[in-house]
């Protein structure tokens, strides 16, 4: 799904909190002329799995698109300084064991997998039977063991670390 954050009936966090409650399978690249790093980084807090900005050529906006579709998360490349997210060293290069390798508990990376696949934490909870508060507590956690504060840097992280 391609969400405006702009629409007339229903604008923003709002739009994109009903779409993710709703249709938590649908993997969501917002669409928005709005790119402030607050604006970015609450998308993915949300649970998008891509951030394409209105400024982009067609060429981002349709490999962002495929990038989704074949189960990644797309955040524009202008967007990672924005977010504060230092450079890391590239390192893993196998997600099944990459997350264990750098200290994941079994259940902080299967909590990790659904995070990178932008599904939100009740969805995550309902999937792994676990209260929302727990995975919470995990995703903590994660953003620890990858020294970042939201789920944009960790996606980020993620990738320079080979784990998505």
């Amino acid at each position: 799904m391609i969400l405006d954050l702009s629409l007339t009936d229903i604008t923003g966090a709002d739009g994109l909190v009903y779409v993710r409650e709703n249709y938590p399978d649908i993997p969501v690249v917002v669409f928005s002329g709005h790119s402030s790093p607050e604006t970015i980084a609450e998308c993915f807090e949300k649970g998008v799995q891509g951030f394409v900005c209105k400024s982009s050529s067609m060429q981002v906006f349709t490999d962002a698109i495929r990038f989704v579709l074949s189960g990644s998360s797309y955040i524009p490349p202008e967007a990672v300084s924005l977010l504060g997210l230092p450079p890391a060293d590239r390192g893993h290069s196998d997600p099944g064991n990459a997350g264990s390798a750098i200290g994941f508990s079994p259940k902080q990376q299967a909590v990790f997998e659904q995070l990178v696949r932008g599904v939100p934490n009740r969805i995550i909870a309902t999937r792994l039977n676990m209260a929302e508060g727990t995975v919470k507590a995990h995703l903590h956690n994660i953003y620890q063991i990858l020294q970042v504060n939201n789920r944009a840097q960790a996606i980020l992280r993620a990738r320079e670390l080979g784990l998505s």
